[in-house]
C-alpha cells in the first residue's frame, strides 16, 4: 500500500488526477476493509473463547471446553496474518 500513498501524496501536491491510481487506491482501501472485517471476526472468537492457559503454561478447562473453536481461530489468523498477505505489522515480522 505504501507505493499508493506515496503516488497519491504526490498527485495531491500536483494537483494532478490519475484515475487509475484513484481506482487502484479504492481497490486496495476495500481489501483491508474485507481484511479488518475478517480479523475482527477471529478476534471475536478468540475474546469468546477465552484464554486457554495456565500461567505455568498448561491447558486449563476452558482450552479443553473450546478447543476446536480456538483452534480453527488460531488457524484462521495465521493465514490472515501471513507473510503473503504483507501489511504494516507483517511488513517487519521476520520471515519464518
Amino acid at each position: 500500500m505504501s507505493t499508493v500513498v506515496e503516488r497519491l501524496k504526490a498527485c495531491l501536491e500536483s494537483g494532478a488526477w490519475d484515475p487509475a491510481l484513484t481506482s487502484e487506491a479504492i481497490a486496495e482501501i476495500s481489501e483491508l476493509r474485507k481484511r479488518q472485517n475478517e480479523l475482527e471476526m477471529v478476534l471475536l472468537m478468540l475474546v469468546r473463547t477465552g484464554w486457554p492457559w495456565q500461567e505455568d503454561g498448561e491447558p486449563n478447562e476452558m482450552y479443553r471446553n473450546g478447543k476446536d473453536g480456538y483452534v480453527s481461530a488460531m488457524g484462521e489468523a495465521k493465514e490472515l496474518l501471513g507473510l503473503g498477505h504483507l501489511s504494516m505489522i507483517t511488513r517487519t515480522e521476520p520471515r519464518t
